[in-house]
């Protein structure tokens, strides 16, 4: 895994300033050939295009001898020609046919996998330009982005659609226009007349083709849009499932949810239109020329003007130019397609770099470590029209080697000093200064090589283990982050105190608590070592006893070396450290501390005695003082192990077995809405497949006529009676073929639409562990791509397979059986190919099953690798490990690209073997039906009816197998969503408000599982009301014993716990690290399911177990009614990007803005007196927009940056552009999340750990609030804050996950008991 014995990497660092590939061109055009490199790409573009070119010259070739083969047969019926001599020449002729089918194959094969080839580049290059753009820029520019990650979801989609459009679009657009040129010369080299007569209506096709190609592409760029815009609140519910529960907001997000996919699905059935109506319009011409050229053709040769082989090589021309000509229409439909994604792609790409970036050009690395670091008049204003100064006129200097103290009130600008020495954001106005120099000119690897910042809530990795993601720090130092010595690594770990953590095991961050988290962090920093150190709250989430240890490691280790702590904490402050003292964003005062003495901030904190941190809480399933047990635990965390488990994890997903798109349709047959509507478009596909043996026969039989004209027989009252049927059919073709295509489409459309609903549904009712658990399986990017971008590919299970079965069953049958009873020796002929087209069709399926699964499995890696780079950018650019994250991103790229080129040439053999088929059957069929003509079994009518049934049968059933790889992509879509739908479990919460509910059937005799609805809920059993008024006990636990939820361990966090609180009092619960405390709380808000449990016994066991709310059963209380009896205060609370407003007012109004005075929201008065009380009204009042001003997604760290992204409670797009966005301190958002926990006028209030990202007065006002709402409400608080503690009518000391103590502060501190120990160090 490591390294165990080496010296630090002599490599040099190397520059993480990315830049676009040497082969990626400048963007300078929206549409798909936007990445081409003419210069380097042309080579590839010249094969390509000979190719599919030599391919597309067999088609006139082939018409050449079709025309040949009817004037040989013209000549024997007018004995001008000996059986023997005729019978050899048609041998010479059949195999001239074989030949050329079989080089065309060949070039077909190498044509296609070529252009396949260049289409595997374009989008490497398309998604390494993105990557660079996404790693490259400024932390205001992602400040600026309200929708990154639904437009970067909408971007990788249209990444495919490109890749496609320059690969087998392309292909066969070459070929097309190539075709289209030699069948052009062909047919005006043998009859120039007749072919201007038959290409009367080309125009009309053209003309057609560009007014649908627009619709097409402007109806594209419509679904694009929606779809990302749908994306950001799929991907906001699925990374923020606490915040959906807390404010019982699954009903406004299925909602917001619901409108956006419906309008996504009504520009879809625009481009349905579009397209199905340019398809049959084009076909009905197409099919119409024949009659046109029949009349003018028959017509000449009673004229004697041509012979019969010039009129069928020109006939056969022009029929095959009409399907060119309608191929290539459709092919540019599909390629405005391309436009349009290319559009989406280049206008983000095209979108002007911040300011930061720009700067960047003109850096420099000087050659010395940092010295003096100097403030000088520096502003800093937030991104707004009407700019706040987050920062006034700031002057002060850091001390070189020694510890320096940046203090102040929550939100007086505290962070924003460290953010603007890390070049994360640029000063406004005035400069920073190091060694003289101002930081804007330095170089940002100097600056992050040099500082190292902790923030208070940092990033973990969460495809790492605890040893890469300490590793990571000094990657960049060294060659891979497998070449960093272990023995540095167990070092800082241990410096850390992470000896409670198996340094082995991968982890994410919602599998360790916040402690060792901050824990982590410091132990990078370790290990990093830096000459400047910048730790901003990094000990806030630690219990006090081990940050106590921490705070004095560190301060030994930094002895010598210039160290900035940010911080709410001055015990550890000597009298002659450097201070800073901020006051709404300008110095109030610097100097020694022992000066500072008479500060009110200083004051405020030595006369409370506040011990403002925060002990670790454990909200998952094992914590800092949590010793795993042995056997199991150790074996699934042995790195060995581990290494071969992920191996096979990623091998079995590779290898995932494709369901059956049967199987795929039956398990999801409750989300196909309007079966009779689906039938019906089946039936007309069916009518459609139906038309092409009719036609062929009514072809057969204006052949005969031509025949008859030729040997001088008179034919104008046939010709007169077939054109007019064959007029009827192109029309009834027509008909069909529109009203099939589009009724399927909206069919596959309303069926996605159905399954996104459901999947969206099921997954907001999961309890939490389905999304922290460690079976979970599905990261938040790969889901998001699946349900918005591969169900694209689902729908294809309806609009492609079952038109393609139909078809091929109606076509295969009617033209079998008419060919039987028009000649049965000539069809037996003809149907002995069919097995061996259906053989070859199911192989070419089961490889395109294998090659596309694992192909899209490493897309899904490049995509994970783009969404891991986004969510964790600020971590990366502090630790300057771009260069590390840009090398994993080009790895998985280049496996993509060979597993690209694997697939190219497999698919290439599927479009190849058709053409092979087809010129094989016929040829043979030509053959053995002239040979029945010389020996006077048949006459020439009867075989031109059968061989043009069997020829279109065998040539329109090869064809089909083209389809294969688009149908193969949904299969792929369709497993995936079934295997989602598998793994969610099957309790589901209830909700009533919602209106409805999701149950997973099983059938009692198969035991297979199938597909839950959406409908309405049986509510018999819910409590609609708590009813408080005759109820003395608020909460009421019964013998509660809980574990959370996941594979590797079971450990009990709450032991058969049993407590009773009263209403209207207020209740605090105190413990050590992982004693249960957040626990009770997340059970309160049914968070967890407490009947769960890792096996039976326990269940058994525990299965009297019971929570009650006011006397109910927690459980049985609507959840709408659950979250307006409880709010919680969390301890890093989240919001949006949104409105204050809106933020505030989540899951109460729904469909009210500010101002409104309906009812049902909160009114404005409501929100100023809870502001007030809160001390924020006077602040919020201050800022130009008021409620109105826009949060910054970046004010949500613990979020990971931009995954908190949301619309407002009407479902509208917020205007959230950088002009009105704010950034709030850590402070504020934890008053506001109090702010927002009072409005929802709740009979229980549930803090966790609120007063831990506080300052001292600001501390003092919340508990100031708290004995405000004294009596008024139940109030159960989580804490260390021995204030708050004070204040609690009865406390609850945890231990174990048991109670070990209970009563008011000044009885337990007299006990000596657990209580005397957890504060003593407090006291």
């Amino acid at each position: 895994m490591f390294q165990e014995k080496s010296e630090k990497s002599s490599f040099p660092k190397r520059s993480s300033s990315l830049r676009s590939p040497s082969d990626s061109p400048a963007i300078t055009s929206k549409n798909v050939f936007m990445f081409v490199n003419y210069s380097k790409d042309w080579p590839l573009i010249l094969v390509g295009i000979l190719l599919m070119g030599g391919s597309a010259i067999a088609t006139p070739m082939n018409t050449y001898i079709y025309g040949e083969i009817m004037g040989k047969l013209s000549q024997f019926y007018l004995q001008d020609q000996s059986n023997h001599s005729f019978s050899q020449d048609i041998v010479k002729l059949c195999v001239g046919l074989i030949g050329i089918g079989c080089c065309k194959m060949i070039l077909v094969w190498l044509g296609m996998f070529t252009w396949l080839k260049f289409g595997e580049i374009q989008q490497s290059r398309a998604r390494m330009q993105i990557y660079n753009k996404i790693i490259n820029e400024s932390q205001s520019w992602y400040d600026s982005k309200q929708n990154l990650i639904g437009q970067l979801t909408q971007i990788n989609r249209c990444i495919e659609e490109l890749r496609s459009c320059n690969g087998e679009i392309l292909a066969s657009l070459m070929q097309t226009i190539v075709l289209i040129l030699a069948l052009l010369i062909m047919s005006f080299y043998q009859s120039w007349s007749t072919t201007l007569i038959i290409m009367a209506s080309f125009p009309i096709m053209a003309l057609c083709g560009w007014y649908f190609g627009k619709l097409t592409y402007k109806a594209q760029q419509d679904e694009n849009e929606v779809t990302s815009k749908a994306s950001k609140v799929f991907n906001w519910c699925y990374v923020n499932p606490e915040m959906v529960r807390f404010f019982n907001s699954k009903n406004i997000e299925l909602t917001k949810f619901k409108q956006l996919i419906e309008k996504s699905a009504q520009f879809y059935y625009k481009l349905s239109h579009a397209v199905a109506a340019n398809t049959a319009v084009l076909k009905t011409l197409t099919l119409m020329m024949f009659v046109q050229g029949f009349w003018f053709g028959n017509y000449l040769l009673s004229h004697k003007t041509i012979t019969i082989n010039q009129l069928f090589t020109c006939f056969s021309s022009c029929l095959m130019l009409g399907q060119a000509v309608s191929g290539i229409t459709e092919l540019l439909a599909i390629l405005n397609t391309g436009h349009a994604a290319a559009d989406k792609i280049s206008g983000f790409l095209l979108q002007p770099p911040s300011k930061a970036k720009l700067l960047l050009l003109h850096s420099k690395y000087p050659p010395f470590e940092i010295g003096s670091i100097y403030f000088k008049n520096v502003w800093f204003e937030s991104n707004s029209q009407n700019s706040v100064a987050i920062l006034q006129d700031v002057s002060f200097g850091i001390l070189q080697n020694q510890f320096n103290y940046v203090i102040g009130k929550s939100g007086s600008g505290k962070s924003t000093i460290a953010k603007l020495l890390m070049r994360l954001y640029s000063v406004s106005r005035g400069t920073i200064e190091i060694d003289t120099v101002s930081i804007d000119k330095l170089d940002p690897k100097y600056i992050c090589q040099n500082i190292t910042l902790l923030e208070q809530n940092p990033v973990i990795f969460d495809d790492k283990t605890i040893a890469e993601n300490i590793a990571i720090a000094i990657v960049d130092d060294y060659d891979s982050l497998q070449a960093i010595p272990y023995y540095l690594i167990e070092q800082s770990a241990h410096f850390a105190l992470l000896s409670d953590l198996d340094l082995n095991m991968k982890v994410n961050h919602l599998t360790l608590s916040g402690g060792q988290q901050q824990r982590i962090s410091i132990a990078r920093a370790y290990l990093k070592n830096s000459p400047v150190l910048i730790m901003d709250e990094s000990f806030s989430a630690l219990d006090t006893e081990t940050k106590q240890g921490l705070i004095e490691k560190v301060k030994k280790w930094r002895i010598g070396k210039t160290t900035i702590f940010i911080t709410h904490e001055y015990k550890n402050i000597l009298d002659d450290e450097n201070v800073i003292i901020l006051d709404q964003g300008m110095i109030k005062n610097q100097g020694q501390f022992k000066k500072m003495k008479n500060e009110e901030i200083v004051q405020n904190y030595k006369s409370q005695g506040i011990e403002t941190s925060s002990y670790e809480t454990t909200s998952q399933s094992f914590s800092d003082n949590t010793k795993l047990p042995d056997g199991d635990y150790n074996y699934k965390t042995n790195p060995y192990i581990l290494k071969d488990l992920e191996s096979q994890i990623k091998e079995d997903t590779d290898n995932e077995k494709l369901m059956g798109v049967l199987a795929i349709l039956r398990y999801c047959s409750s989300t196909i809405n309007g079966k009779s509507l689906l039938g019906f478009g089946i039936l007309l596909a069916i009518f459609q497949g139906v038309s092409s043996p009719v036609f062929s026969y009514c072809f057969s039989k204006l052949l005969s006529t031509s025949l008859d004209s030729s040997i001088g027989l008179n034919s104008t009252q046939k010709i007169l009676q077939w054109s007019c049927i064959s007029l009827s059919i192109a029309i009834f073709t027509g008909v069909t073929s529109y009203l099939s295509e589009f009724i399927l489409n909206y069919c596959g459309e309303n069926w996605i639409v159905s399954l996104r609903q459901l999947t969206f549904f099921k997954l907001n009712n999961q309890d939490l562990s389905f999304f922290t658990g460690f079976d979970t399986n599905w990261s938040s990017s790969e889901i998001t791509a699946l349900l918005m971008n591969d169900t694209r590919d689902l729908r294809n299970l309806i609009s492609q397979f079952f038109p393609l079965l139909a078809n091929l069953v109606s076509m295969t049958l009617i033209g079998i059986i008419w060919s039987i009873v028009s000649g049965w020796k000539l069809a037996l002929v003809g149907i002995s190919f069919v097995p061996l087209v259906l053989l070859v069709t199911v192989l070419y399926g089961k490889i395109l099953e294998s090659i596309e699964n694992k192909y899209k499995c490493k897309v899904n890696n490049v995509e994970l690798d783009l969404y891991r780079t986004i969510t964790t950018i600020r971590t990366i650019k502090i630790f300057n490990i771009q260069q590390y994250f840009e090398t994993v991103f080009k790895e998985d790229l280049k496996v993509l690209n060979s597993i690209g080129v694997y697939r190219a040439l497999q698919t290439g053999i599927g479009f190849a073997i058709s053409d092979l088929f087809s010129s094989i059957g016929q040829a043979i069929i030509l053959f053995y039906g002239m040979k029945l003509i010389s020996q006077f079994q048949y006459n020439y009518s009867q075989l031109l009816q059968v061989i043009t049934l069997l020829s279109f049968t065998i040539s329109n059933a090869s064809i089909l197998i083209h389809q294969l790889p688009e149908i193969t992509r949904g299969q792929r879509a369709g497993t995936f969503i079934v295997k989602l739908l598998k793994d969610i479990t099957s309790t589901m919460e209830v909700n009533d408000s919602c209106g409805v509910s999701s149950v997973r059937k099983r059938n009692s005799k198969s035991g297979s599982d199938s597909i839950g609805t959406i409908g309405p809920v049986k509510d018999n059993q819910l409590f609609k009301k708590v009813t408080t008024d005759n109820d003395t006990l608020a909460i009421s636990f019964n013998n509660v014993s809980f574990s959370y939820p996941n594979k590797l361990h079971y450990i009990l966090q709450l032991k058969s716990i049993s407590l009773d609180v009263k209403k209207f009092t207020t209740i605090g619960i105190v413990g050590q690290s992982g004693s249960g405390k957040s626990t009770i709380l997340k059970i309160l808000f049914r968070l967890y399911d407490i009947k769960i449990s890792p096996d039976s016994n326990t269940t058994k066991k525990y299965h009297d177990q019971t929570v009650k709310i006011f006397n109910q059963n927690l459980y049985l209380i609507n959840s709408g009614l659950l979250c307006q009896t409880i709010a919680i205060v969390p301890q890093f609370p989240k919001f949006f990007s949104g409105t204050i407003y809106d933020n505030l007012t989540y899951g109460i109004n729904n469909t009210n803005s500010a101002g409104s005075n309906s009812s049902s929201s909160v009114s404005d008065s409501e929100i100023i007196k809870i502001l007030k009380l809160v001390n924020l009204h006077q602040f919020i009042v201050s800022l130009p927009q008021g409620l109105l001003t826009i949060m910054n997604d970046s004010d949500n760290d613990n979020d990971n940056g931009n995954e908190n992204e949301n619309e407002n409670e009407n479902g509208n797009t917020i205007s959230t552009s950088s002009s009105t966005s704010f950034t709030f301190s850590g402070g504020q958002l934890q008053l506001l999340a109090i702010a927002r926990a009072l409005l929802r006028n709740p009979k229980i209030l549930l803090l966790d750990e609120c007063t831990s990202n506080l300052d001292p007065i600001t501390t003092k006002i919340i508990i100031n609030v708290i004995k405000s709402l004294h009596g008024k409400l139940t109030i159960l608080f989580v804490t260390h804050d021995k204030e708050l503690m004070r204040i609690a009518d009865n406390l609850i000391v945890m231990k174990d996950g048991q109670i070990v103590e209970q009563g008011d502060f000044q009885q337990l501190i007299s006990n000596d008991g657990e209580f005397t120990k957890i504060t003593k160090t407090i006291i």
